[in-house]
């Protein structure tokens, strides 16, 4: 591998990001491990995806079933929410809509269930050739062995494993990024 190559990074140089928090649902929290770990991760994505001004995209599994999103969550008011049937995101033509008005060429997934929606999500992002990154500290499962191996699919498939620090300090690049100081205070409080 050449020096050029090694330098190169994939979260600052992706193009059109969007950020989705998948079906982080009351009733569906309940039963995921650590759900209080998980809400702060997500709480300083939403908050840091405002900061750098990321499209921030909200989905909900039928909520006129499973009810509402998480009221713990921080979410903007101007948030982008879609209602869903389908256990992957592409099921949802509003998304599909979405990303190709928006050109978007690199998803950013957080939310539950990491074995379910998130993983198949994740595999048909790749097969729209999308480039996928899963922050690792921003999904849960009710069942922790099911989340180990399907990151590791997904890994091997191709997607980007990344906790959220990493994502974040990767987006910024440098010391010198505009937003630093706001983005590291956030992080310190976590």
């Amino acid at each position: 591998m050449k020096i050029e190559e090694m330098k190169k990074n994939p979260i600052s140089n992706t193009g059109n990001l969007a950020v989705f928090l998948i079906d982080v649902q009351e009733s569906l929290i309940k039963g995921i491990k650590k759900k209080d770990m998980l809400i702060n991760a997500l709480n300083i994505l939403i908050q840091s995806s405002e900061v750098f001004n990321l499209p921030l995209l909200l989905t909900e599994q039928v909520p006129h079933k499973l009810g509402a999103t998480s009221s713990s969550l921080l979410l903007p008011s101007d948030i982008i929410r879609i209602d869903k049937i389908c256990f992957s995101i592409f099921g949802c033509e509003d998304i599909q809509n979405y990303l190709f008005k928006n050109k978007v060429s690199h998803l950013i997934l957080s939310g539950i269930e990491t074995p379910i929606c998130i993983y198949l999500s994740a595999i048909d992002a790749l097969k729209s050739g999308l480039e996928v990154t899963v922050l690792s500290d921003c999904i849960g499962a009710r069942r922790t062995d099911d989340e180990s191996i399907v990151l590791s699919k997904l890994q091997n498939a191709g997607c980007h494993i990344l906790p959220l620090e990493s994502f974040l300090y990767g987006y910024m690049g440098s010391a010198e990024h505009p937003n630093f100081r706001e983005i590291s205070k956030l992080i310190r409080n976590r």
